[in-house]
């Protein structure tokens, strides 16, 4: 709390100036008067307030880019609007007091046009789910807006560096923003737009030309590179893209003439917000505000307050003080000041460096270089260089170099006298640094460098774009020449990520000074180095051996850098050996290129065509409505969860006398208060809806708040005090099988041939055996789960809005736990903000827990989980354990299989078991085996349970079965391409489950594929570079998958849709399945276009609802298309037949004049389709029967680069091949693809679960560190192949689903693991620069981590042995 140290009844702003409470600003061009007492608010909760819902909430802590908007202010210096984009979730409301903010409803709409950015996403099929659309549409705009020239494809991909996508794969958006490049020559060389004249379209102006030769495209296939099709951005109103000036808001007049004035204002719980204009002002509230937090971009303290449940009373903004925003170049250095922003640091550095001799520049250089990786655009953009100094994060990127570099931080305290203090003596502790509570940050020097002074930077992290460092550097070494040798006069060797503040290496500096500067140097500096670097063994943040090897990476590839440059300044004889370059060449990507080629198949009028996804046009527009998004009722309560922070415990009591007297505070709903039944389970009811007794995992649902408001529900929860008594925990897979822990009855076993008898015949002439760890994957949908409730007929009804790909589960477990019959509750879903299995069965929960107070108290209710508790609480992909026996010949001929799988369930066994059995079903892949045993059994751990995850346990079968091939190649010397080949199935095989192989394309899609990649020379290509690079590795791998297509469970695969046809000819569809982005709704409305022969625009889908189609089976394991497709098409051929009498007359021109004609003949123009899948079945009892209706073939190649001194890697190259039959869809199929594929590459090389368990002692027991976007990272606009290549098998249509097409959700999933077993390709060569040839198992995912332990060095070993194995939450 501020405490008042000065005339502590006065107003400390009474002696100074008037202060006005005044607050303008505009949005989307009006004027808006903020009132006072919103200084708790952020700018997001004031858009959506306001009603301006396009704006989204995907994380709350600027790690997702959901949230983007743009912010323009005018600069009064230069005399110039200012363009920028910036995260609203962090943004304090007042912050933007006189600024325009232009939000994605402020560009376009359906009603007045799109604007060309809006546009060309939806039309290059870059909007999916669409929930984080309107994000990537404001980045992308505020760039250009912010442009003086088209920006460059590289500035494009790097303005949607703090934008995630979890649907697209990223590769769409790209190649739609791309048109707006300054240079864009694909744009003029493949497929350009045309217009209705058959006239090709310039990508520069947007007209008809000549500027390319017409080319003739075959109508049946489409080739096409880099986009579905390439349009023209500036069609909808054919002005000059690059001006911009006839529809765009320009900034408000008044707010470049209106004078700015000092603010005062207030908040909710006596919050007060200060934004003085001068020094003076500031220090005066200082000195009566102590203990006041000064505020620039609240990208620390928006996160602070939201998720550690911080308070500050006092807050005063900064941004507007002179003598804090200087930037100015002296001779003794930079002067920056504090409240300067990163992104302003960075631009004006660049000029800096452009201007200045190049020896001056080195420590500017290195920042710039260093900034580059800081966050993301909409962070830079706002964060201060003062506010990321004083924050003093022990993973600080830029603190480090400021030790390094020598800086100076200027102090000043509130009588307004100045000190300076060197950086290196500035971090005192952890958060802790060298400033009294009377004193600011005033500014830094960044001293210039000298002639033969270097500076460099360093930085590792999970993902390189927009991620916290797991290990830094600053280093800065002067030399002098001295009788022919170069004498270090002066180092500094700074890190970041291994203490409590930036660590100096003082001892290693003090050996460094005065020694000749050569490679003799390095052996002793490694050894002082791994002294003065020490991590205890349960450090936080884990990864000690890891951490500690990158300290002396980075100092060697600093050692060779500084070597190498002055070898090109001819001050060095001998240079680098060429082989040791690779250690030193700067990271540089080339923006990325997508190929895609599919076959057309048209069937009627829309089948078969790459239509643009239904909604796309709302989407890029922030129209289309989510659940979030849902208005309110009157008198509506939100709602917030009281979650169990013990992993096993007994409930003692619960006191809720605080949370009584919280503000707006209305109810507490336990278990003693659910008017139905406690239990619950989508197989078993093992599981409470609100624990009673004994909590079984952290996060489990003890209770829930309702409050007038969000925030008012979260701090009221937050006041609830549970005691607990501690019980034992089981932690993981490990130690659920040392203890016996599983599920019951879910031991499972399948058989083929005799294993037994094979491994002891003789036959085998070899056997191997291995472990498999699988780690898990957090869904990371974009939409965070949501719900309203409200009762009807004051509770005799209930209804619901969810976010949820099972709107029956929602309908059931309500009526369950309110004691209500089914026909009583309806669930309705419009769309859902991705889904990927993680609303399949763990969203009804949330539901039914927030219908308990709505039916109780007659009242709507809202539960929206913040990302942090939706992470924690709703399970996550099964992390597998498996130990594998493999006989083969010396041929590579696989025998026998013998396989143990055990799945991580978590506390309730959920759908665990149905993915365990998935995982069995798939555990051979495409390879052909004699001789299989497979025995499974799900643990019993006290985590939250896990759940379904798009694959199903599918892919967790797949990638043990990977392991153990590229096993059996290691052992006999050979490629794993080659075995894989030797064994793969063919049609006729019966499987090891009882099923006939039908229809099998594996050896065309592998041909294909082989074939697209030139397999051969590929191999020739990284061979060389491997040879010609010690410290950098390229890998290349081929991986097939074979996925069954249908629910495991038989009663599942049924379907209903209802079908009517209106008079005027449109015809309105609802069926079982949600659209939660895959396309489903567009594919559906195709099939029932072509069924009628109408256009698609004459067919719409509204929403799904349990009252217009009941006991729908979830939209889970690819199968909707098939299902409701099939549905949907037979309730149209009911309503054709009954009209053919009318439309046997011919007496109709239109489809409308016959519905119309059939209308006044009373034919009944409804009908209700069903569909259920055909020669499908299992018996558990005897493990034999046909679980599938087909299969989806697929393969993929994938090239990587691995940087072997720290882990890092990108993937240069990957090639897909996929059998999908007569694509519905092509363009959609192939969005799936990619995304799929993307995906699967975060689990396999990025996405770490780190829970707490015996591997990761300094996190809680039970905990999950890993609960935002902040520490969980998912694959960004970087992490896409730099040439990626999707083709569909032609000719090959599926005769066991509709139109011949072919299921394409879950089945690319696998393919991402391919960069996984190419990364592995590369780590094997680097291990042979060091004799070690032999089997080595790498984990997925291949963290840096797991990469860099595993290429064994003289660095490595210093640490760890070569058979290390990094530590894994499974």
């Amino acid at each position: 709390m501020g405490s008042l140290t000065r005339a502590a009844e006065e107003d400390p702003t009474a002696a100074e100036e008037e202060w006005s409470d005044e607050a303008v600003i505009y949005v989307n061009g009006v004027r808006r008067v903020l009132p006072d007492g919103l200084a708790h608010l952020t700018l997001l909760q004031y858009l959506r307030d306001i009603g301006l819902r396009g704006t989204k909430l995907g994380c709350g802590e600027g790690g997702c880019g959901a949230c983007t908007v743009m912010v323009s202010c005018y600069d009064q210096i230069t005399k110039k609007s200012l363009h920028f984009a910036i995260n609203a979730c962090l943004a304090p409301l007042y912050s933007v007091e006189g600024m325009h903010v232009i939000t994605v409803e402020g560009i376009g709409d359906r009603q007045r046009g799109l604007h060309p950015v809006q546009e060309c996403l939806a039309k290059a099929h870059g909007s999916q789910c669409g929930f984080c659309t309107p994000g990537f549409v404001m980045s992308m705009y505020a760039l250009l807006r912010s442009s003086k020239q088209p920006p460059t494809e590289d500035q494009i991909e790097d303005c949607l560096a703090g934008n995630l996508c979890r649907c697209t794969g990223y590769r769409p958006i790209i190649d739609a923003f791309r048109v707006f490049a300054k240079t864009d020559n694909l744009a003029y060389t493949n497929s350009s737009s045309e217009n209705a004249n058959d006239q090709a379209i310039c990508p520069s102006t947007g007209k008809p030309c000549s500027c390319r030769n017409e080319t003739d495209i075959n109508v049946n296939e489409s080739s096409l590179s880099s986009s579905v099709e390439r349009y023209s951005p500036y069609s909808y109103n054919e002005i000059d893209g690059s001006a911009y000036n006839e529809r765009e808001l320009i900034f408000p007049p008044e707010l470049q003439l209106r004078k700015v004035m000092p603010l005062k204002l207030n908040g909710f719980n006596e919050i007060k917000w200060y934004r003085p204009l001068k020094l003076k002002q500031l220090l005066h509230l200082k000195s009566c505000y102590l203990d006041a937090k000064l505020i620039i971009g609240n990208s620390e303290v928006g996160v602070e307050t939201k998720f550690k449940n911080a308070q500050y009373k006092v807050m005063i903004s900064v941004t507007h003080i002179p003598e804090l925003n200087t930037l100015k170049v002296k001779e003794d250095g930079i002067h920056i000041g504090s409240a300067v922003r990163l992104a302003q640091l960075q631009n004006f550095l660049k000029k800096v460096i452009a201007e200045c001799d190049l020896p001056e520049t080195s420590s500017c250089q290195a920042i710039v270089r260093q900034l580059k990786w800081f966050a993301g655009t909409q962070i830079r953009n706002v964060a201060s260089v003062g506010g990321n100094i004083c924050t003093a994060s022990p993973i600080s990127d830029l603190n480090p170099l400021w030790i390094a570099v020598g800086a100076k931080f200027q102090i000043i305290d509130v009588n307004s006298n100045v000190r300076t203090t060197l950086a290196k003596d500035f971090f005192l502790g952890y958060r802790k640094v060298d400033m009294k509570p009377e004193e600011i940050l005033l500014s830094i020097i960044l001293p210039w460098t000298r002639p033969f002074e270097y500076v460099k930077e360093f930085k590792q992290a999970h993902r390189r774009e927009d991620d916290i460092a797991l290990v830094n550097a600053g280093m800065r070494v002067y030399l002098h020449e001295a009788e022919g040798n170069w004498i270090i006069s002066d180092v500094s060797v700074v890190f970041g990520g291994v203490a409590a503040v930036p660590l100096s290496a003082s001892r290693t500096e003090n050996f460094l000074t005065g020694k000749k500067w050569d490679s003799g140097l390095l052996d002793d500096t490694f050894n002082l180095l791994k002294e003065d670097i020490s991590l205890s063994e349960n450090a936080p943040g884990g990864m000690i051996e890891f951490r500690r090897s990158l300290t002396l990476s980075f100092f060697f590839k600093f050692f060779l850098s500084v070597t190498h440059e002055m070898k090109i300044k001819g001050l060095l004889e001998d240079g680098l050996h060429a082989d040791h370059l690779s250690a030193v060449q700067p990271y540089s990507r080339p923006v990325t290129v997508g190929t895609q080629s599919y076959e057309l198949v048209r069937q009627g009028t829309s089948v078969g065509q790459p239509m643009v996804h239904m909604s796309a046009m709302l989407q890029v527009t922030g129209e289309a409505e989510y659940t979030d998004d849902t208005p309110t009722p009157p008198n509506t309560l939100h709602a917030a969860l009281v979650l169990s922070k013990k992993a096993h415990a007994h409930i003692l009591s619960i006191d809720d006398s605080l949370a009584k007297s919280s503000p707006g505070f209305t109810g507490l709903f336990l278990s003693k208060d659910i008017p139905g039944v406690n239990h619950t389970g989508p197989i078993i009811h093992d599981e409470e809806f609100f624990a009673s007794d004994i909590v079984t995992c952290v996060g489990q649902i003890i209770g829930i708040v309702v409050a007038d408001t969000h925030d008012n529900a979260k701090t009221a929860a937050n006041k609830v005090h549970i005691e607990y008594c501690e019980l034992p925990a089981i932690l993981s897979i490990e130690e659920a099988v040392k203890n016996g822990s599983f599920h019951p009855n879910t031991k499972k076993s399948l058989v083929k041939g005799d294993v037994e008898q094979c491994f002891l015949s003789g036959a085998c002439d070899r056997i191997v055996s291995g472990q498999v760890h699988v780690g898990g994957q957090e869904h990371f949908y974009m939409e965070p789960q949501c719900t309203l409730v409200w009762p009807v007929d004051s509770g005799n009804e209930i209804h619901m809005v969810s976010s949820t790909q099972a709107p029956q589960k929602h309908q059931k477990y309500v009526a369950s736990v309110l004691g209500l019959p089914q026909s009583k509750v309806v669930c309705k879903t419009k769309r859902i903000g991705g889904g990927f299995g993680g609303k399949e069965t763990r969203s009804a929960i949330f539901a039914a827990a927030a219908s308990v107070p709505s039916f109780c108290l007659r009242r709507p209710v809202k539960l929206v989980l913040d990302r942090d508790v939706d992470m924690i609480s709703t399970g996550q992909r099964h992390s597998f354990l498996g130990k594998y026996k493999v006989g083969f010949t010396n041929e590579g001929k696989i025998l026998a299989l013998d396989l143990e799988i055990y799945n991580n369930g978590g506390h309730s066994l959920d759908l665990s078991l149905a993915v365990l059995e998935r995982a069995m079903f798939h555990s051979e892949n495409v390879y052909d085996i004699a001789n299989i045993r497979i025995n499974g059994q799900v643990c019993f751990t006290n985590f939250p349970s896990n759940t379904a995850f798009r694959g199903f346990g599918g892919p967790q079968g797949l990638l043990i079965a990977e392991n153990w091939i590229h096993h059996i190649a290691t052992e006999l010397q050979r490629s794993p391409e080659e075995i894989k080949e030797l064994n793969f199935h063919n049609d006729g095989v019966v499987l090891h489950y009882g099923q006939l192989l039908q229809n099998c394309t594996i050896g065309s899609v592998w041909d294909q594929l082989k074939a697209s990649c030139n397999f051969v020379e590929a191999r020739k290509a990284v061979n060389s570079f491997n040879s010609n690079n010690r410290w950098r590795k390229q890998g290349i791998a081929m991986i097939p998958t074979k996925f069954g297509i249908s629910f495991t469970a038989k009663f599942m695969n049924q379907a209903g849709a209802l079908v009517q046809v209106y008079t005027d000819g449109t015809v309105l569809v609802t069926h079982g399945g949600v659209e939660m982005g895959q396309g489903l709704h567009t594919k559906i409305a195709q099939v029932a276009a072509s069924s009628f022969n109408i256009p698609l625009s004459s067919v719409f889908i509204s929403e799904t609802s349990t009252d217009k189609v009941p006991n729908a089976s979830p939209t889970a394991a690819s199968a909707s298309s098939d299902l409701y497709g099939a549905a949907v098409l037979d309730a149209c051929q009911q309503i054709k037949v009954r009209m053919e009498p009318i439309a046997s007359k011919g007496t109709h021109n239109s489809f409308a004049e016959l519905a119309q004609a059939c209308y006044m003949e009373r034919v009944d123009l409804s009908a209700h389709g069903f569909y259920s899948t055909p020669n499908i079945g299992f018996d558990w009892t005897i493990g034999k029967g046909t679980p599938f209706n087909y299969f989806t073939y697929g393969a993929a190649f994938a090239e990587v680069e691995i940087d072997t001194l720290t882990g890092d890697f990108y993937t240069r190259t990957a090639d897909i091949v996929m059998d999908l039959g007569f694509s519905i869809n092509p363009a959609i199929d192939i969005g799936q693809i990619e995304g799929a594929f993307i995906q699967g590459l975060g689990w396999a090389a990025m996405e770490e679960l780190k829970w707490g368990d015996d591997n990761h002692k300094w996190i809680r027991p039970g905990h999950l560190f890993t609960c935002g976007p902040g520490s969980y990272k998912i694959p960004s606009v970087n992490d896409v192949p730099l040439n990626f290549k999707v083709s569909l098998l032609k000719g090959v249509p599926n005769p066991k689903a509709i139109h011949s097409s072919k299921a394409v959700g879950e089945p690319p999933f696998f393919l991402g693991s391919t960069v996984l077993f190419a990364i592995k390709d590369a780590i094997f060569a680097a291990r042979a620069e060091e004799g070690h040839l032999g089997w080595f198992p790498l984990d997925n995912p291949a963290t840096p981590e797991r990469i860099r332990m595993a290429c064994v060095d003289s660095i490595t070993k210093k640490f760890a042995g070569i058979d290390y194995r990094p530590k894994l939450s499974v």
